[in-house]
């Protein structure tokens, strides 16, 4: 059986209502600050959502007209294409220097720069991509490498050791290892050090599974004695 209902409950009112009433109260006497307000926050979430369609599209263009660039390189081939390809990558670093496709391009403009022995712009290329490149990119190793068989080239064999040595300290060093060995053991042989060499031609020996850089590194091995 339901209780009865107080007379002051039949009286009083309902406090929901009242929550409700102060409510509506509270906003018509600050509707133009809710107005204001509201239109602030729209602002930002149009000026957001634009600035990110901006950068998807940026990111796109830069992304298709690399493509563009290594397909039309590898249409033409080395060394024909090179000219070119190097050309359309310092364009693109130019349109796009906040792209990620810029980043990649440094890297690339290395190795153009590299196979035709242009060691100073190559080691500008490879340090710019290292300096800009997310450190557990997979082309830190190559990058480095890059950069170390450039000093390499300019006789500077300290600082190729030490890019070498940088190149087996990075995340994807696992996939190169018979590589990186092979060129620290270079380098040694190259200032002499035939102790050090045998030691790391060793060492890559026993990571590589390819037929010829095991019949190349065996051969080295007896060379050094």
């Amino acid at each position: 059986m339901a209780s009865k209902m107080d007379i002051h409950e039949l009286n009083e009112p309902d406090k929901l209502q009242i929550f409700f009433l102060r409510i509506r109260t509270f906003a018509d006497k600050h509707r133009v600050r809710f107005y204001a307000g509201g239109g602030i926050f729209l602002l930002i979430a149009l000026l957001a959502s634009g600035w990110y369609l901006y950068r998807a599209d940026y990111q796109a263009s830069a992304a298709k007209k690399s493509t563009q660039i290594f397909e039309a390189a590898a249409k033409v081939g080395s060394p024909a294409g090179d000219a070119e390809a190097i050309k359309g990558y310092k364009d693109l670093i130019a349109r796009y220097p906040q792209s990620k496709a810029a980043i990649t391009a440094y890297y690339r403009l290395g190795n153009l720069y590299l196979g035709r022995r242009e060691y100073d712009a190559a080691i500008i290329a490879y340090q710019e991509f290292l300096k800009n490149s997310p450190a557990k990119s997979d082309l830190m190793t190559l990058a480095y490498s890059g950069l170390g068989a450039s000093q390499e080239g300019k006789k500077d064999f300290n600082k190729a050791l030490e890019s070498f040595d940088m190149a087996m300290k990075t995340s994807s060093a696992n996939s190169f290892e018979a590589m990186n060995y092979s060129n620290i053991a270079r380098i040694y042989e190259a200032k002499n050090d035939s102790v050090k060499a045998a030691e790391f031609y060793r060492k890559a020996l026993e990571k590589t599974t390819d037929p010829l850089m095991t019949l190349y590194l065996k051969r080295k091995l007896a060379i050094l004695g």
